[in-house]
């Protein structure tokens, strides 16, 4: 089963808002965000706009993956601002990116965070 497969509509929405809040929000300083993301601003930003239609399902599989993974653990020091791209919790970001990764837990640790990049 692929990542698209085990995600229920709420987690596509989830993803949508993450994918926007990586391109538009304040989480992320251009010089950085390739060397977090692996992927342009545009590029994402191009994720975002076909969502979740892909024609590389290996390239949205690591995108998505990353974006959520740095929005929950980047220190990016703006939390305050998070409902302004999304109702989701962090914790409902950590489940729906566990889903998109078939894990069965989150580890919410630093080095979880480190271990899940790719």
């Amino acid at each position: 089963m692929s990542a698209l497969e085990r995600m229920t509509e709420r987690d596509l929405q989830i993803i949508k808002e993450c994918l926007d809040a990586a391109v538009n929000g304040p989480f992320f300083p251009d010089w950085e965000f390739h060397t977090l993301m692996g992927f342009t601003r545009d590029e994402i930003a191009a994720m975002k706009a076909s969502w979740p239609t892909t024609s590389d399902p290996d390239e949205q599989d690591d995108a998505v993956n990353n974006v959520l993974n740095m929005l929950l653990g980047y220190p990016h020091g703006y939390d305050s601002r998070w409902h302004e791209y999304s109702a989701a919790t962090p914790a409902q970001i950590a489940r729906t990116l566990a889903r998109w990764r078939g894990d069965e837990h989150f580890d919410g640790t630093v080095k979880g965070t480190f271990t899940r990049l790719r």
